[in-house]
């Protein structure tokens, strides 16, 4: 089983594909059979460079390239629309975040993935990323105690002309249901579920109808809180990720110059450098989704943690209306 040639399909050629596109080539045992995109010359394009047929439609695609796995790479607003065909096929799917543009539809995706017999996975690829996962294993040991504080920010500069984000009816929303879902993803996996939000948006540079701008402050469970800062107008940012625990805090570094990847220091100690291993999260990502088409089992992160991370965003955008904690 472990050997079997998974053929891919592709849903959606933008991008975000490019980056499933090389993860998929890096790790072989696999063939990409199919590609589709509402831009038909989108999905010709990616079909010449791959060597993929372009199908039609999904029906098209499901009917006549019969793929055992697909990447849905589409605008958050259609993700239910594509998933669904497939995971009723019992076509296994790894589905770009975040689940959906609503907390509702988000609702009904999952649901559609609980009935499917076919694996389904979340995109929330900060997960495989090298020195998360080596701060996980750390606050699984307990090397750092409980938590009691996470701070994350996640900006840089992506210039919106043209970029689907900007319409709302589909993405959802600015940057906090884009950048946001990572970093609320990454909250619920290295601490827990938050209890409340409180966000604030704002337009930093970039006039669109949707926030490039924003703070979100967690809480829960128990003392932990957390705070994250997410931007696409920050001509120069760092990217980190930190830690606070009862015995220790640790710091992840995302290609920050002159930083170590993970360093972390507990209490009378000096701090440790972790050397992590070269490693590219999406690659990790596809890698633990591929395994689960084989093997058929339950990915992680699942369509449940897809839901609880949309209900938390959802939450948010309550809070940032209404000037107030809201409860998750």
């Amino acid at each position: 089983m472990a050997s079997k040639i998974v053929k891919v399909g592709l849903v959606g050629c933008g991008g975000i594909a490019r980056a499933h596109v090389d993860a998929y080539r890096a790790l072989g045992s696999n063939r990409l059979v199919a590609v589709y995109d509402v831009v038909a010359p989108a999905a010709a394009a990616m079909a010449k460079d791959t060597g993929a047929r372009a199908a039609a439609s999904i029906t098209e695609m499901i009917e006549r390239d019969r793929p055992d796995a697909v990447s849905v790479c589409t605008p958050p607003a259609v993700h239910l629309a594509n998933c669904r065909p497939f995971l009723r096929a019992g076509i296994a799917v790894l589905c770009e975040k975040p689940l959906e543009a609503s907390e509702k539809a988000a609702s009904v995706l999952r649901a559609e993935a609980r009935k499917s017999r076919a694996p389904f996975q979340i995109a929330y690829c900060h997960r495989f990323h090298g020195p998360i996962m080596e701060l996980k294993r750390l606050i699984r040991r307990g090397i750092l105690g409980e938590p009691l504080l996470f701070r994350n920010i996640f900006a840089g500069y992506l210039d919106l002309k043209g970029n689907h984000r900007v319409h709302r009816k589909l993405s959802g929303g600015g940057v906090i249901i884009d950048n946001g879902s990572h970093a609320t993803d990454l909250y619920r996996f290295l601490v827990g579920e938050p209890t409340h939000v409180q966000a604030i948006t704002g337009t930093a540079m970039q006039k669109y109808p949707i926030e490039d701008f924003a703070l979100m402050h967690l809480k829960g469970p128990g003392r932990a809180c957390g705070e994250i800062t997410l931007s696409w107008s920050y001509k120069v940012s760092g990217n980190w990720v930190e830690w606070y625990g009862t015995k220790g805090t640790a710091y992840v570094s995302y290609w920050n110059e002159g930083a170590p990847d993970l360093a972390y220091q507990v209490d009378g100690g000096k701090r440790i450098v972790v050397k992590v291993p070269g490693s590219d999260r999406f690659t990790g990502e596809i890698s633990h989704f591929l395994d689960c088409v084989r093997t058929r089992k339950t990915p992680s992160p699942s369509a449940e943690d897809g839901y609880r991370t949309a209900r938390v965003i959802a939450a948010a955008y309550r809070s940032a209306a209404g000037g107030r904690l809201v409860a998750v």
